[in-house]
């Protein structure tokens, strides 16, 4: 269940927001289903037109509000003050039974008990209503002040405690049970860069920008060759400099997205993804420089990728060795080389990318093993670009793509026996993807030499069979 919290000063434009059509008319039956005073339904605005949506909100609007009346409160922002309208919203994951109306009000209550803003049975606690337009979500709204002193409150860690009652809930009604937020997400798309790119008929420009960006931070190996590599694609880039004249950081846009003033709409990398700021990058760079690889790129990359592998083993035995984090990390420049592969293999690196960044508060450390994924990322990009793709991957690739399968399930086992479950999530749904990419290859004598070692056979396209079916001359 996803809980998410705001604050704001107007409870009578929230709920006439929750009773009515919604931005986009997709609030279907809004309703009242649970209130402070047990009256719940009977809360419900009264019909007044034919329409939906025509409703008397003043009666609920003004009872949520008259404890703050009570206390003197505007119904704007006086000084910069947080908001004393605590609006909450609660969410299933997609997949999850609809829950009926009965059990979420119980949700409701549960919630508001659990994060400390209004507790069972606390007659004088503030006034709040539990609105649904929704199969999968509810919102509630609260209005911060007591009904028995008519002063303003601010509930203690809300957040956390929010986050803790809703897992107990999952566990009760037997929902998918959702990881706390870690600071690994990578910042979504607004509303607003949605509309605009569902407009243009584009994906939205933080995303593509995010995928040009990681490319160029694989292929280069310093910051000249990295804006190099975004000029050469298309895309407009601007540094940042210190006065001692190092690079301080650098903001990157696409062509044609501008602003309403007309110019280029730029997004630094940090705000791209965490791990996408300058220094972030410098250091990669840094550790990819550290070695050599003699052998071709890709099977220097396997021999990298199972090298990685027994150090991920390594680290869930417990034993003394390089850092996972800093492994996994590298990973992912490995995943996005391979992904120019197919568009399996790039939906696969998307997928791992949260995977590849620890949580808030832990540092991955870089070591040798990681510095060795980096670098022969870096060479399969540089190659693949030299030869062009190929039309089908020979044994090497496709025993490459076999390994590193194994190393991506290593690295989801590892997170989670840290109960990081949305890496161990991420690093599992990436680790089948790339299986199947390998699946995909029917059985053949020259590649399943290449991939006995990794447990798994090696595929060639069943197309490729029927090709050579149809080529072959007829027999007698």
């Amino acid at each position: 269940m996803i809980t998410k919290v705001v604050h704001g000063w107007r409870v009578g434009g929230l709920i006439a927001y929750l009773m009515g059509p919604g931005r986009a008319q997709e609030h279907v039956r809004p309703r009242v289903i649970a209130s402070w005073d047990g009256r719940d339904a009977g809360w419900q605005p009264r019909q007044t037109g034919s329409g939906e949506f025509d409703r008397e909100l003043g009666p609920l609007i003004r009872a949520l509000r008259a404890p703050a009346v009570a206390a003197g409160l505007a119904e704007r922002d006086d000084a910069g003050k947080r908001g004393y309208v605590w609006h909450c919203s609660a969410r299933v994951a997609a997949g999850d039974r609809v829950l009926s109306d009965a059990e979420w009000a119980l949700v409701a209550r549960e919630l508001l008990d659990g994060a400390g803003v209004a507790a069972g049975g606390d007659v004088g606690g503030p006034r709040w209503v539990a609105i649904r337009h929704a199969d999968d979500h509810i919102h509630i709204a609260v209005v911060l002040v007591r009904q028995d002193t008519s002063r303003r409150f601010w509930p203690s860690r809300d957040f956390p405690r929010l986050r803790a009652a809703a897992a107990r809930i999952e566990r009760r009604l037997g929902l998918t049970v959702t990881a706390s937020a870690d600071g690994t997400a990578a910042r979504a798309p607004g509303r607003g860069e949605i509309e605009k790119a569902r407009r243009q008929g584009r994906v939205p420009a933080r995303v593509e920008l995010a995928r040009a960006v990681r490319v160029a931070a694989v292929a280069s190996d310093g910051v000249a060759g990295f804006v190099a590599e975004l000029e050469d694609a298309g895309y407009l880039v601007a540094l940042r400099w210190a006065p001692s004249g190092d690079p301080l950081g650098y903001k990157v846009a696409r062509r044609g997205d501008v602003s309403a003033a007309g110019g280029p709409v730029f997004y630094s990398g940090s705000k791209l993804a965490p791990d996408l700021s300058l220094p972030r990058l410098l250091r990669g760079w840094e550790e990819a420089a550290l070695g050599s690889e003699a052998a071709s790129p890709v099977e220097a990359a396997r021999r990298r990728v199972d090298g990685a592998r027994a150090a991920i083993g390594s680290a869930r035995r417990g034993q003394a060795g390089e850092d996972a984090d800093g492994i996994a990390h590298a990973t992912r420049d490995l995943l996005t080389a391979v992904g120019g592969w197919s568009s399996g293999l790039r939906a696969a690196a998307e997928v791992f990318d949260r995977a590849a960044r620890p949580p808030r508060g832990a540092q991955a450390t870089a070591g040798l093993r990681a510095a060795g994924l980096r670098r022969v990322a870096r060479q399969l990009l540089r190659q693949r670009r030299m030869l062009g793709v190929p039309d089908e991957p020979g044994p090497a690739a496709v025993a490459l793509a076999v390994a590193l399968s194994a190393l991506l399930r290593e690295i989801a086992a590892w997170q989670r026996e840290r109960d990081r479950e949305h890496q161990a999530r991420a690093a599992t749904e990436a680790a089948g993807a790339v299986g199947r990419w390998a699946d995909e290859w029917a059985v053949s004598p020259t590649l399943v030499g290449a991939a006995l070692d990794h447990g798994s056979v090696v595929r060639r396209p069943r197309r490729d069979h029927a090709v050579r079916r149809r080529s072959s001359p007829p027999r007698g």
